[in-house]
């Protein structure tokens, strides 16, 4: 009687690690946006300004159920002015659901040159259970007498 006892009981033991341990895999790699972060996609379309540490983005976006068209311009804050060459910029939207846990991100544009305004266009693919969005980028200055600088903004915890 004793053996079937410790079989059925390690045997539950085992069922219950592996069920721990995909609820934390599940959770362990999406990501996780603060609300401070996060604007809502929740209108059928809208205009803002979104404004970061480095730079403000200046967008629209129209959406229907499967798709959303975003456009707009990112323009650089004032302190960028002694740099004269953008050596890399990546703008990405991150796409969220209700409880700020990330979907998908997708990069918008990606750009070397000058810290003139960049103006992006896409009509990306939207996760049905997107809510809200979020702004992440990236990017390094150098040039007029200024060594490489990396500047970023990643919201995703």
């Amino acid at each position: 009687m004793k053996m079937p006892s410790r079989f059925l009981l390690s045997l539950i033991t085992l069922v219950l690690c592996i069920a721990g341990l995909q609820i934390s895999a599940d959770t362990a790699g999406a990501g996780f946006v603060p609300p401070a972060d996060r604007l809502s996609i929740a209108q059928p379309s809208y205009s803002g300004l979104w404004k970061g540490p480095d730079l403000s983005v200046e967008y629209r976006y129209s959406r229907d159920q499967s798709q959303i068209d975003l456009s707009g311009k990112v323009r650089f804050a004032y302190f960028w002015i002694g740099y004269t060459l953008l050596q890399y910029f990546r703008l990405s939207a991150v796409f969220l659901d209700e409880n700020g846990r990330v979907l998908e991100s997708d990069g918008l544009v990606t750009n070397r040159d000058s810290f003139e305004s960049i103006p992006f266009h896409s009509k990306l693919k939207l996760p049905s259970n997107a809510v809200f969005m979020a702004w992440s980028y990236g990017g390094l200055a150098g040039g007029g007498g200024n060594g490489p600088t990396s500047f970023w903004f990643y919201p995703i915890y």
